[in-house]
């Protein structure tokens, strides 16, 4: 800090800033000094008082002294209330000075005067305390050398210039001495102030250096905040827009079923069979696009329990064993009586998507599934003889739309989304999945689950899903209903209940099930669906107390209930025995284990007309049982 320095125009603002900061610790700190200087003034006064020298030349200048603290306090006060403003730099820093040059200059009056009348002890002791005082003013003013050197030098130069006067060594002595005081000691308060300086300057960068970091920080944190809500509502939309897409996608697949038996063999068939094709890989794609969706917005819950292999074993060779077939493929099951914990609809799935892969990317050979115990845990793979995947590709295999085969894109190879699918299911709990290959040999994709072992006493066969329904399919058949004794099944197939708000599913799924013989009665509501069955029995079509065999309804029906609480009041009438199927397209949290704690088959829109047919002959047909 410059001692002419007048304003802080023409300083950086980090510079300002510091000298500023300095300005205002002088006026905080230096204040406290007066106290000990009135102190050393009144011993001193009281020692001089009788010494012979006129009154008026040691009395005027300690009135000067009081006069100028009694400003200087009146200063501090101000400042401590209302602080030193960067306008009001150059008034304050010029006080600042004017009071250590004046102080100085007073107490080297009082200096010159006792040391004229002072025996030689007493003039080396106001000599030692000349320097002393010095020295003080430099340790209280260090971080402004200017401020120290306006306090001490008036004092040291006008008593070293009293000493001189006496013409006599030891005075000449005296006046070198702290000569050589001041020196030494503006030297070492100037070298303290400007390091003291750099400090602050450094200290002040690194300040200004940590807000541009947290600004950034906080940026950056607000840009990966809008890109996740960008995220997630693009996840949330997709989820929710689910309905609304599969609905029409879902009325196509019913109608070109209906229309089979409407259209010549001989050429229109071809072309139906072609758009019924297009409309399977279309179904396929959203519902791959839709897993992801539902999962990245968090729709799909984990609830892991005890899980039989040996009934998702059974569903997955009803399936497949039809696709390989189709392709040409051997298709080989081993048969596994582990059980797991797992959550069943995930493990499902990441199965059915990679059995689906090593169907689409095989083209000779056979497709495997196994599962093997290894210690605690039981492995379930899924072989096969396909292309296989190139090494340099193995780090990518399960990223969103990434085809290793597939560079052309073309739409019949899917979209790439199957084992990102996968990928993302594998993370809602503790079932890895990992994968081994060899380029033009196959590959082996793995899914690693926890065991458990059943109390169950020896020989005792294992419960499967497909027997446990089948039990319960027979306890239905052979048991009277809510209503009234049991009738002999007749000879049509029965009469299916169908609840749906949109008009033209329900007339699309009731045209689809009337061609292969059901009876129907279908409605927006339950109330209605009871109507229905009236209107049946009255017009004939029904026998009078015969039941349904069966209960379609979807989930999201716009009313004040849903399709669960929609099959629970039928059910009521009907028997809770009532097979019942639950139709969505959306991804509802937790649906999944509702349906299945009510003992109702969920099934995701768009459906497969033939695979509805199908769960209906096995469910609903009493020979079926």
């Amino acid at each position: 800090m410059s001692v002419l320095r007048r304003s802080l125009r023409g300083l950086s603002p980090i510079e300002a800033r510091v000298d500023l900061q300095m300005l205002q610790d002088s006026w905080r700190t230096s204040p406290s000094s007066m106290i000990g200087q009135f102190i050393g003034l009144a011993l001193l006064l009281t020692l001089v008082r009788h010494w012979p020298l006129p009154w008026w030349q040691w009395v005027l200048p300690s009135i000067g002294l009081l006069v100028v603290w009694g400003t200087v306090a009146l200063m501090t006060q101000r400042f401590r209330r209302f602080g030193i403003p960067a306008s009001g730099y150059e008034r304050w820093r010029w006080s600042l000075l004017w009071w250590h040059g004046a102080q100085g200059t007073l107490w080297g009056l009082l200096a010159v005067v006792l040391l004229g009348v002072a025996s030689p002890d007493w003039r080396l002791a106001f000599v030692a305390a000349i320097i002393v005082y010095g020295y003080t003013i430099m340790l209280v003013a260090v971080h402004d050398w200017a401020v120290a050197f306006m306090g001490s030098a008036p004092l040291l130069l006008l008593a070293a210039g009293r000493l001189l006067m006496d013409q006599a060594a030891s005075s000449a002595y005296l006046a070198v001495v702290m000569n050589l005081s001041l020196v030494t000691c503006m030297i070492v308060s100037m070298g303290i102030s400007r390091r003291l300086r750099e400090g602050a300057l450094l200290r002040h960068e690194n300040a200004d250096l940590v807000l541009q970091l947290r600004d950034e920080i906080h940026k950056v944190t607000q840009a990966k905040a809008r890109a996740e809500t960008a995220d997630r509502q693009k996840s949330e939309f997709f989820a929710s827009a689910s309905h609304d897409l599969r609905q029409p996608l879902h009325v196509m697949m019913l109608l070109s079923s209906a229309l089979k038996t409407h259209v010549e063999p001989g050429e229109g068939l071809p072309l139906l069979n072609k758009i019924q094709t297009a409309l399977g890989s279309l179904s396929t794609m959203f519902e791959k696009m839709f897993d992801v969706a539902r999962i990245d917005a968090q729709r799909v819950d984990y609830k892991a329990q005890a899980v039989p292999l040996e009934g998702l074993w059974t569903r997955l060779d009803c399936e497949f064993s039809v696709l390989c077939a189709s392709k040409g493929l051997r298709w080989r099951l081993d048969i596994t009586h582990e059980w797991v914990q797992t959550d069943p609809h995930v493990l499902e799935r990441i199965l059915r998507n990679l059995l689906n892969n090593a169907v689409r990317y095989t083209e000779h050979g056979e497709v495997r599934l196994r599962a093997r115990v290894r210690g605690p845990s039981v492995v379930c793979q899924v072989w096969d003889t396909g292309v296989g995947v190139q090494r340099q590709h193995r780090h990518r295999i399960f990223e969103d739309y990434f085809q290793a085969y597939n560079e052309a894109r073309r739409s019949n190879e899917g979209l790439g989304l199957g084992l990102a699918v996968v990928r993302r299911l594998s993370m809602l709990g503790p079932t890895p999945v990992t994968l081994h290959s060899r380029e033009g040999q196959g590959s082996c994709f793995a899914v690693r689950l926890p065991r458990l072992v059943p109390s169950t006493m020896p020989g005792e066969p294992l419960p499967t899903a497909v027997g446990q329904t089948r039990s319960m399919l027979r306890t239905k058949r052979g048991a009277p209903n809510s209503q009234g004794k049991a009738h002999p099944p007749s000879t049509r197939r029965g009469t299916v209940i169908l609840i749906d708000d949109e008009p033209e599913v329900l007339k699309s799924t009731a045209l689809v099930l009337e061609q292969r013989g059901w009876l129907t009665a279908g409605a927006s509501t339950p109330d209605g669906a009871m109507d229905a069955l009236v209107d049946l029995q009255t017009q004939g079509l029904m026998p009078e107390g015969e039941m349904p065999v069966g209960l379609i309804s979807d989930h999201r029906l716009g009313l004040s209930i849903n399709g669960l609480e929609a099959i629970e009041q039928l059910r009521y009438e009907f028997g809770d025995q009532l097979p019942a199927f639950l139709l969505t397209g959306e991804a509802t949290p937790g649906l999944a284990g509702q349906a299945q704690a009510a003992q109702v088959q969920l099934l995701h829109k768009p459906l497969q007309p033939d695979r509805l047919l199908r769960l209906l002959d096995e469910l609903c047909t009493p020979d079926a049982a």
